[in-house]
């Protein structure tokens, strides 16, 4: 086969553009007719010589089936070539033809970056929280266990107790596995300064539930949960590698976690972390199942269902298992308490659970942002339709030229391709900005907030978005008239078949009218998220946020296991603390005003024992030093306690003027006793009632509280001595925080072992306290930004290109003696009328879209006519300061040059 002419054959094949196979059987005949004359000259016979020449020459069919695939393969290749070629002199010619017209090219670049842009990143956020896969072993199969008590507080849902959690885990047939945690911070200490560690107190069967396994050592064991275990504890892997170096013989090794030794036993893998919060340090939760069952709920708890079991399921099955509690457990649930307080389990997937109404929120900004390029796709849309008009002359001589609809149609698509792709890289640079803009301003409890990334799903909806715009854009020459018929009378009417027809102008009007409305629909939603900031804003917390500065301390267990000893710290902290330039007064209180009133209890006055346990609400219960409320500056009716009250176990307490109100109407309620969840005497002593405050948020009501001494009376002890405080400074310091090295100093004289964390300002926990309303408020204010210069582009480019388009009749106008006046309040005008269709059609919008926004709102009604007719006010005007600048231009146009142009 090596002699047949095959460089011959593949140019011939090249040439002629076509397949040589109706021509290989002829060439092949020859060349054994060649063969069989030499054997005839050599002594053969021609029928041996025939033979010969065949024999030689090899199977023919093979041949033919080896050249016919060379064959297609030239041809294919040949193509491909001519295709790419193709390709590449439309994206030149593409390029060139936006190169030369900068402003349109521009314009349509950054308008088509801002929207892809905005929507990717508000995407990637979506994506990234509420629907990429949880990083768990079957994720679906996750499922979370709470105890809601609507007797209680309407929302108030508590974990499980210890004796539920060993009951659900033992007899459950639909969870495979259940695990129940606890979280806090401990001090670490001896390896450095002592440090504030967030960990995790966890049952072994924790780990087992979520399918963990470590990268050296070992999990947690059963063993580890018992009583009297020796204390041991697993690290994190970024805890690791940040406190301890990485450090590869580490297991076995102890360190020192709130006094006490404990050994190192294993390290979990790299982003092995609790859904919930990140932990650095992984501890057994002391669990004992032959212990009295008590109604204690500090447990979280999430299971692992079997493989065939749905959360329905599971619910229903612990549904009846819950109404069995009184029975197997008499002494720690009543069936008063289970009536009362309506106790129940309730069963949630783990997403659910994690993601909440987050998913929700995310998914109405998404559609917020959407309206942006939707914006953002109306002005290039209009801009591509204005252009596509002053290219008929062009597309007139091209298809007189000879080219076809479909070359036409290829050569508009990959001019939009071409911006459009331009676009998409350009969004996803934004989009990459936007996301480290938002994750900096975003709340710290928002969940999953460390996946967010621009992951490839962001780069493929760009890429989607981008390709889709590219194609409408491609078609909309054609369906707008320039790549239509008439090429002939076009070319024959010079500039008067360059205007415009009524079908073209209703197309443009529409889309301005359009995009009128969408961006008045965005800007009235940020203009109530604005009033409800600036309302939340003007809410007296009912304490003075300014000169205060705050910091947690936590007392290890084993040093501060007595109430006098907390007390005794607390005293001289305090007294020491007092006694620093600048500092005017300092207290304690187990949480500060705005972070961590959360937790609650049942109150009982005094002669009150018949009253049900609903009718007594859910009592802020807290524990605080003498000076607490004069340091915040909360005024207080009677007296604060004193030190005097304290060391001699007086019971003084000080509760707030709406629990006052509610529990003893029109009467004193100084002098009067308390005591929470207990109808019995002893009872504390109401010594004082505090003014209302904002203890929980600024926009919930003020709250019930009862504020208990550091050291309880004998017979009614506290739930347990107050081991982790607030302190809180009152300075004359315009800037408190400058204060932070002197209480450090001073907490590392009483206890080098006590380290010093979450030190802010108080205007810092008020500002963090608004950070969700903030946030959304922040996007929404964006993408209504975004929309109103997108919206105030769109106008300026269709007027300026319309302006362009009408010289020679404007020309026509001004010789004809209209005065510039009257042709610049006719282009204004034009805009402005279109603006206002979109105006009504918004306003109809708004009115409908607001109403969902309702519960994030606060104090300001979803149809508040000021906001309604303030944005639409802004709108005209905005279409009537767009327009100036082409209304001007307008008027500048010389009769001559405009007629001479045509």
């Amino acid at each position: 086969m090596s002699w047949i002419p095959d460089r011959y054959r593949e140019l011939r094949a090249a040439l002629r553009g076509a397949r040589v196979e109706p021509d290989l059987t002829e060439e092949f005949e020859n060349h054994i007719q060649m063969r069989t004359e030499e054997n005839i000259v050599s002594g053969m016979s021609p029928d041996d010589a025939r033979r010969d020449a065949v024999r030689r020459f090899g199977d023919l069919d093979s041949y033919r089936r080896e050249t016919r695939v060379i064959d297609e393969r030239i041809v294919r290749d040949r193509r491909r070539t001519d295709s790419l070629d193709a390709l590449r002199r439309e994206m030149r010619s593409a390029l060139r033809s936006l190169v030369r017209n900068p402003g349109f090219s521009l314009i349509a670049l950054l308008t088509l970056s801002l929207g892809i842009g905005a929507t990717t990143a508000i995407f990637t956020m979506l994506d990234r929280v509420a629907l990429a896969p949880l990083p768990y072993t079957e994720p679906g199969r996750l499922v979370v266990l709470a105890s809601p008590v609507p007797g209680v507080k309407a929302d108030a849902v508590w974990g499980l107790s210890a004796a539920e959690f060993f009951y659900f885990k033992r007899q459950s047939r639909a969870l495979e596995s259940l695990g129940g945690w606890s979280s806090g911070k401990v001090t670490v200490s001896g390896n450095g300064s002592a440090e504030r560690v967030p960990a995790a107190f966890v049952s072994a069967s924790m780990m087992n539930v979520l399918q963990f396994r470590p990268v050296a050592g070992r999990m947690l064991i059963d063993e580890d949960n018992r009583p009297k275990a020796p204390s041991v504890a697993v690290l994190s892997y970024d805890y690791w590698q940040r406190r301890l170096g990485g450090d590869p013989q580490i297991v076995g090794k102890a360190i020192d976690i709130s006094s006490r030794s404990v050994q190192i036993v294993g390290v979990l893998g790299r982003g092995q972390e609790l859904p919930y919060e990140r932990v650095g340090l992984w501890l057994p939760l002391e669990l004992d199942i032959d212990a009295q069952p008590v109604n204690a709920h500090y447990l979280s708890a999430i299971g692992r269902l079997t493989p065939n079991a749905t959360v329905e399921q599971a619910s229903a099955e612990l549904a009846g298992f819950t109404k069995r509690l009184p029975e197997l457990f008499p002494t720690a649930y009543s069936d008063k308490f289970m009536t009362e307080t309506r106790f129940s389990t309730r069963v949630t997937g783990l997403r659910d659970d994690l993601i909440g109404d987050l998913g929700k929120r995310l998914w109405i900004l998404l559609g917020s942002v959407s309206l942006v390029m939707l914006i953002a796709f109306a002005n290039v849309a209009n801009l591509f339709l204005v252009r596509s008009e002053g290219r008929r002359r062009e597309v007139a001589i091209r298809s007189a030229l000879g080219a076809v609809r479909g070359h036409l149609a290829w050569h508009f698509l990959t001019e939009s391709l071409t911006l459009t792709t331009v676009a998409g890289v350009c969004a996803l640079a934004l989009a990459y900005a936007g996301l480290k803009m938002m994750l900096a301003l975003a709340p710290a409890d928002l969940p999953r907030v460390g996946d967010v990334h621009l992951a490839w799903s962001s780069v493929a909806f760009t890429a989607l978005v981008s390709l889709g715009a590219g194609v409408l854009f491609g078609v909309l020459p054609l369906t707008g008239g320039a790549g239509g018929g008439g090429d002939v009378m076009t070319l024959r009417e010079g500039g008067r078949g360059m205007t415009s027809s009524r079908r073209q102008h209703l197309v443009r009007g529409v889309l301005v009218a359009a995009q009128t409305a969408l961006a008045l629909v965005l800007l009235v939603a940020s203009a109530l998220m604005l009033q409800s900031f600036r309302n939340l804003r003007g809410v007296r917390p009912g304490f003075v946020a300014t000169g205060l500065l705050t910091a947690r301390i936590d007392l290890p267990y084993a040093r501060y296991q007595t109430y006098e000893k907390v007390e005794r710290f607390q005293r001289d902290l305090l007294a020491r603390a007092g006694a620093i330039s600048g500092v005017t007064s300092a207290a304690s209180g187990s949480d500060i005003p705005l972070d961590g009133y959360g937790g609650c209890a049942a109150i009982f006055a005094e002669g009150d024992a018949e009253q049900k346990s609903e009718e007594k609400g859910c009592v802020t219960t807290l524990t605080s030093t003498p000076g607490y409320f004069a340091t915040l500056g909360i005024p207080v009716r009677g007296r604060e306690p004193t030190w005097s009250d304290v060391e001699s176990h007086s019971g003084a307490v000080v509760i707030t003027k709406a629990l006052a109100t509610r529990l003893w109407p029109g009467k004193d309620p100084i002098g009067r006793g308390i005591r929470g969840n207990g109808s019995t005497p002893p009872f504390y002593r109401v010594v004082g009632v505090a003014d209302d405050f904002r203890g929980i948020a600024l926009d919930k009501p003020v709250i019930e509280g009862a504020f208990y001494p550091l050291m309880p009376i004998p017979g009614a002890d506290l739930w347990s001595p107050p081991r982790s405080m607030s302190i809180v400074l009152r300075t004359t310091s315009p800037h408190p925080e400058l204060l932070t090295a002197s209480l450090r100093r001073v907490v590392s004289e009483l206890d080098p072992n006590v380290p010093l964390g979450d030190v802010r300002t108080m205007e810092t926990v008020v500002a963090r306290s608004m950070t969700r309303l903030s946030f959304t408020m922040m996007l929404l204010g964006v993408a209504a930004s975004m929309a109103l210069v997108l919206s105030a582009v769109g106008i300026y480019g269709v007027i300026s290109y319309i302006v362009g388009r009408r010289r020679g009749e404007i020309g026509i106008r001004v010789a004809l003696g209209a005065r510039s006046a009257q042709v610049g309040a006719m282009v204004v005008a034009q805009s402005v009328k279109l603006a206002a269709a979109g105006v009504v059609a918004g306003l109809l919008g708004s009115l409908a879209v607001t109403r969902v926004m309702r519960s994030v709102l606060f104090d300001v009604s979803p149809t508040d006519p000021l906001t309604l007719v303030s944005v639409s006010a802004l709108m005209l005007l905005l279409a009537a300061v767009a327009s100036y600048i082409p209304a001007r231009r307008a008027t500048r146009v010389s009769p001559v040059e405009a007629l001479r142009s045509e």
